[in-house]
């Protein structure tokens, strides 16, 4: 697989058709759009009308294509489509469930529980909930590796506890939840009966999802991070859930009959889905998960992340963030002496992308001492041969600030 993944993998890329001495490692940002996406989405503009509003032929057909795009998404995940809902984006998905059925439900004394590794997306949503109503967050620490504490999670699930909100992939350290163990502790315990809600965002382009057989109670994500267009996530989440959450827009399309005296909602993920569906985004969401399931090698990618993670431990100068026990897509690291930003100036410099900063999680970042790091994540068309490239130039990264601090 590897030796024909540069020639037939990149070229499905325009990017990197365009850019030859590009080497993207920041999958976890945003992954590339390869073409089968890109054609999907100008299909869906040229050819369909506007999803539930017409009667004419290009309606119709628009009406048609939401739907089987619809089907097409939730067979990847497993999941019925009926309990499939369109988002922009996994950070409104996770707004709408926080807005729509926790919010309603909190009041002072209760708690949602979190972890210390959460992305801003699937804090600030049940922050904010808890401000509005007088519940407390409550927040569960990392064990020495950067896993999830469990022992610390068992500890603080209580009768008061109403939600318990997890990502599945640390965006920093790559950290796999279990989230079916977790999902079983949280059943046994006295906060059994609350929803369990995963922010899938990380998870999506690296793992073949069953959604229903995780445990969980519902999960975001996002297109863009998956090989998709951009502006276009879902929400799935168990029916039950569903009937007892809010629409977080009104508008139209999300109706029967709305009076002065009295609105009718229509059944299933129309209800949450107000306004003009983006038929092209759902057409180049279905497109970008159906590309990951005919490519993704598990086996291969973690072989590729773990030679990444052992040539990092190899240099004395680097420090990885985290050694969790199970891994996937991504390492972020410190290089003693530089800033992350220069490190990745220096690298771009190479023609190598890779982020830096805080990654919209500075709770986890504070956790290992760090206000910035380095990441590197990787996408399907990553060979070791971007690994020679990325390490070439980090060894001049070490070169040059070593000179720095030598005066040489």
């Amino acid at each position: 697989m590897e030796a024909r993944s540069m020639p037939t993998l990149r070229a499905e890329f325009p990017t990197l058709v365009d850019r030859p001495g590009l080497t993207y490692l920041d999958s976890a940002t945003t992954a590339l759009t390869p073409r089968p996406v890109i054609d999907a989405v100008a299909a869906a503009m040229v050819r369909s009308g506007s999803p539930g509003r017409s009667v004419h032929d290009l309606g119709q057909r628009a009406d048609a294509s939401l739907d089987g795009a619809r089907a097409r998404i939730a067979a990847q995940l497993g999941a019925a489509k009926d309990e499939l809902v369109f988002v922009r984006s996994a950070t409104e998905g996770l707004n709408l469930l926080a807005e729509g059925w926790a919010a309603p439900r909190l009041g002072p004394g209760d708690e949602l529980v979190l972890s210390v590794a959460e992305h801003n997306s699937n804090f600030l949503p049940w922050r904010r909930a808890c401000a509005r109503t007088g519940a407390r967050l409550v927040v569960v620490g990392c064990d020495a590796r950067g896993d999830l504490d469990l022992a610390e999670l068992r500890a603080k699930l209580s009768p008061r506890t109403r939600l318990l909100a997890l990502t599945h992939v640390s965006n920093v350290t790559g950290a796999l939840t279990p989230i079916p163990e977790v999902a079983e502790l949280l059943a046994r315990s006295p906060a059994a009966g609350a929803p369990l809600i995963v922010d899938g965002a990380q998870a999506v382009a690296h793992l073949d999802l069953d959604l229903p057989a995780l445990g969980c109670d519902a999960y975001a994500f996002s297109g863009h991070k998956a090989h998709g267009p951009p502006g276009i996530g879902a929400v799935w989440a168990k029916a039950s859930l569903w009937r007892e959450t809010a629409p977080l827009l009104v508008g139209g399309g999300m109706v029967r009959r709305a009076q002065l005296d009295r609105v009718t909602h229509v059944e299933g993920p129309g209800r949450f889905e107000a306004g003009t569906a983006n038929l092209p985004g759902v057409e180049g969401l279905a497109a970008g998960l159906e590309f990951l399931a005919a490519r993704r090698s598990e086996p291969a990618a973690a072989a590729l992340l773990d030679a990444l993670v052992d040539r990092l431990d190899a240099r004395p100068e680097i420090r990885a963030l985290g050694r969790p026990r199970r891994r996937v897509g991504l390492a972020s690291f410190l290089v003693a002496g530089v800033h992350a930003h220069d490190v990745a100036s220096i690298l771009d410099g190479h023609g190598v992308a890779i982020r830096a900063g805080h990654h919209c999680a500075q709770r986890l970042m504070a956790h290992f001492g760090a206000s910035s790091s380095s990441r590197v994540s990787l996408g399907l068309h990553n060979t070791r041969a971007d690994l020679e490239r990325l390490f070439a130039a980090l060894d001049e990264v070490l070169r040059v600030f070593g000179r720095r601090r030598t005066g040489a």
